[in-house]
């Protein structure tokens, strides 16, 4: 019974984990293909770490009202990898 719930667990890290790695990649494909359409990378990257979860919601809506093409699923995806921020954003920052 232990055996089978450890194994249960692992299973479910390992789930969790690459959904996550997915998610990352994700967070970096917008920021590449529609952020950095109008802004330097080195733009976005300077605002990493100080910048709360509300104010890059505002940032990013006021974007979209400028023309930046993100449907509602792929704006919060980007604020909460900002926020975070995602390693791969943190990896194409360089920080």
């Amino acid at each position: 019974m232990l055996g089978g719930r450890i194994i249960f667990f692992f299973v479910g890290l390992f789930v969790f984990s690459s959904a996550n790695a997915g998610a990352d990649e994700e967070c970096a494909k917008l920021i590449t293909t529609r952020c950095e359409v109008c802004h330097y990378k080195t733009r976005i990257c300077e605002s990493l770490g100080k910048k709360s979860k509300s104010v890059w919601k505002r940032t990013v809506g006021n974007m979209v009202s400028y023309g930046a093409q993100l449907n509602k699923d792929e704006q919060q995806q980007l604020v909460d990898c900002l926020s975070g921020p995602s390693t791969d954003i943190t990896d194409l920052c360089g920080k």
